[in-house]
């Protein structure tokens, strides 16, 4: 911790260091837009994150990326000592947990409950007595489930109408080869009551052949 009256000293991202020409040493001075007094912060050094896209910088409001300009420009965030935070140097903000979970052993069957969980338990977190009843609880879950559920009736119903083509193609060139094969079979059969074939013979004949098409 610091002593009043002290710097704070404080890690600063490599993007902001550079848009605003400070390297390790320098001192610079915070102004609280919400009233609270300025505080005088000495650089110690400069960081980039590995991967901005970790879930330790989605609850960053600049993603990791050290600076954003829209209507103004905002640096940060800075990198202190724990202790700073909690004393009187600088005023209270916000505390922000991330959750994530496996749903890799989750089947389709248990979308809605899933759906159901996630936003009960999201309401439950914000009347919860010991974050103050002022907690905000957020899950981009619901919106996945409901997304994915419509994939998979589009899936299921591409599915189903390839497999009613096949079908219908398959009955369509048995029909074919049935014709071929009986408009053959109707000149053998000439050819063998001509020659003195019999009835049974031609229907024995004609069973082999059956037989051995359905194997």
């Amino acid at each position: 911790a610091t002593a009043a009256g002290t710097a704070v000293e404080a890690a600063l991202p490599e993007a902001a260091a550079g848009r605003l020409g400070l390297e390790p040493g320098a001192r610079l001075r915070l102004t609280d837009r919400l009233g609270g007094p300025a505080v005088d912060v000495r650089i110690t050094g400069v960081y980039q994150p590995v991967d901005a896209t970790a879930a330790y910088w989605q609850l960053d409001d600049l993603r990791g990326r050290g600076t954003v300009k829209i209507d103004f420009t905002t640096y940060g965030p800075l990198l202190t000592d724990p202790a700073v935070l909690t004393g009187d140097r600088v005023s209270a903000g916000e505390s922000a947990w991330l959750a994530s979970a496996d749903f890799s052993t989750v089947g389709t069957g248990r979308i809605d409950a899933l759906r159901t969980a996630v936003r009960d338990g999201a309401a439950a977190l914000r009347e919860e007595p010991a974050l103050g009843g002022s907690a905000e609880a957020t899950s981009a879950l619901p919106t996945v489930l409901d997304r994915t559920e419509q994939s998979l009736l589009v899936s299921r119903t591409t599915l189903l109408i390839v497999g009613l083509q096949l079908a219908l193609l398959a009955c369509c060139t048995l029909f074919l080869v049935a014709r071929l094969l009986s408009a053959e079979r109707a000149g053998e059969n000439r050819l063998l009551r001509a020659r003195g074939g019999s009835r049974a013979q031609l229907a024995r004949l004609a069973a082999l052949e059956a037989l051995l098409l359905a194997l």
